[in-house]
């Protein structure tokens, strides 16, 4: 097997030549510019005209060059080397890479995304999240809790008639805010604070100004980061007793336990911004996504007739529901998802990649980009990948019932909705997925069972100049009570 050793070109050679860093190894895509390669295209079709960071590759030929080229190809944005991937095989080592939220750790405190992944500390604030919502039985264990949350967020009206985007994000953030052993913050719910006039923007837009900053290069976005901070604080001091008095799983006291001090209403006037951003962080994560994800799955689900009479002809039985629910969830995820449509990390060091029988060292500093749109629609993985249909996923699916733990283990790749790129064995997948999924799941059988549902006015394309995906118009949800001769 071969080995390439790459010099990296100093930066005045660069500007005058933008080479191809691999020739015969790894296609090159050069780029519209001499100078700037893809960078300035970049900048102006995603930051200046709202276009999403895969619509931009594919536009741009690189996308279609690495799909005929073993799913890899090189560009040069800017001054910076990039390879860019979309399929899902992971390439790299995560401790090869700089940590995931390198860019903007500005807005997150000391949350783990910001850590090294071999620093004890990072593994020390993982556990205690993983423990609580990556453990399938705990996640389990609340299932009627959620099933319970729902139903009473939902009688909050008789009726509704709602912008869909808005309805799941206040449904999943209530139902995030009062299940016991969780956030347990039922004195003043999250709900509470999406309304608000001071909180409200942080509180429904921290990821998308998040995303902004990483997925377009856009790092001026990040503004009035310091609100988490203020956010963070009020969330605590209004729902002290209730969280004081939480099961012991309560992540917010641990949290604190981590900070190595008790909860108290004292503990919290000590908490440094670092640490206030990094549980407000906590906080928004366990519903922002989640919300988005969910607004993606009613969104296909309303637009796609047959899919949605299969879910409506198994509500009668309670385990196919929850088969066919979380089909529909896990097909929701793979063809749109809550993260960027393209994301990328850094090298921290010289590092080696094998592609096509070929080892090739790479300079540190090289941007590894992943087309997660295009990579989740790999036709070698999906049987129908352009289309919205649950048996993509039955067919990832190693037995008749479809395992959520084993699909999203961190050693699966087939899709990614829940690591920024995909790195051998994953080590920062999203410790909360099981704990997303099983609620999405639970949320849309007692939504449908118990409703008429009626969906109008969705376009299920991207909505331009958003960061993180969403539909191009969510549309209205109308609900109202199902007789109960029809349940």
């Amino acid at each position: 097997m071969s080995r390439i050793i790459v010099i990296s070109t100093s930066p005045t050679r660069a500007k005058a030549m933008r080479p191809a860093p691999f020739p015969g190894l790894i296609a090159h895509a050069p780029g519209p510019d001499p100078v700037t390669g893809h960078g300035a295209a970049f900048h102006a079709a995603v930051v200046e005209h709202g276009q999403d960071a895969s619509a931009y590759f594919a536009a741009s030929g690189v996308a279609e060059l690495a799909s005929r080229s073993g799913g890899l190809c090189t560009l040069w944005i800017g001054e910076d080397l990039a390879v860019y991937q979309n399929t899902n095989e992971p390439l790299v080592d995560d401790n090869d890479l700089m940590p995931s939220i390198h860019t903007n750790a500005s807005l997150f405190g000391s949350f783990m995304g910001g850590l090294d992944a071999n620093d004890p500390s990072r593994a020390a604030k993982r556990e205690f999240v993983e423990r609580i919502l990556g453990n399938a039985r705990f996640v389990d264990g609340l299932s009627g809790e959620i099933t319970a949350a729902t139903g009473t967020y939902l009688r909050l009206h008789r009726t509704w008639d709602a912008p869909l985007d808005t309805f799941c994000l206040n449904l999943t953030a209530y139902v995030d805010s009062v299940i016991p052993g969780v956030l347990d913050l039922r004195a003043r719910p999250i709900t509470d604070y999406l309304a608000d006039k001071t909180f409200g923007r942080i509180a429904t837009s921290f990821f998308e100004i998040a995303s902004e900053a990483i997925s377009k290069l856009n790092v001026a976005a990040i503004r009035d980061s310091g609100l988490i901070v203020d956010l963070t604080t009020r969330i605590l001091l209004d729902n002290s007793e209730s969280i004081a008095h939480a099961p012991a799983t309560n992540l917010i006291r641990a949290q604190f336990d981590h900070f190595g001090m008790p909860f108290s209403r004292t503990a919290i006037s000590t908490l440094t911004d670092a640490q206030l951003k990094e549980l407000g962080t906590l906080i928004v994560a366990t519903y922002d996504t989640t919300a988005l994800s969910l607004l993606w799955t009613i969104a296909y689900l309303e637009t796609t007739p047959d899919v949605r009479s299969r879910f409506l002809a198994s509500l009668g039985d309670d385990a196919l529901a929850q088969q066919t629910s979380t089909l529909i969830v896990l097909e929701a995820i793979r063809f749109a998802g809550s993260n960027p449509t393209a994301l990328w990390r850094s090298a921290r060091r010289p590092l080696t990649i094998r592609h096509r029988a070929q080892c090739i060292d790479i300079p540190p500093g090289t941007m590894f980009w992943l087309d997660r749109r295009l990579a989740n629609r790999d036709p070698r993985q999906f049987a129908r990948p352009d289309t919205f249909d649950p048996a993509n996923i039955e067919g990832l699916a190693t037995c008749r019932a479809v395992n959520v733990a084993s699909l999203l283990a961190r050693n699966r790749y087939e899709i990614n909705s829940f690591s920024m790129i995909n790195t051998v064995r994953n080590p920062r997948k999203c410790p909360g997925r099981i704990f997303s999924v099983r609620a999405q799941t639970l949320m849309l059988i007692a939504l449908y069972r118990g409703h008429e549902i009626a969906v109008d006015g969705v376009s299920t394309g991207l909505m331009p100049a958003s960061a993180m995906p969403r539909p191009d118009r969510p549309g209205f949800i109308r609900i109202a009570p199902r007789p109960a001769s029809r349940r």
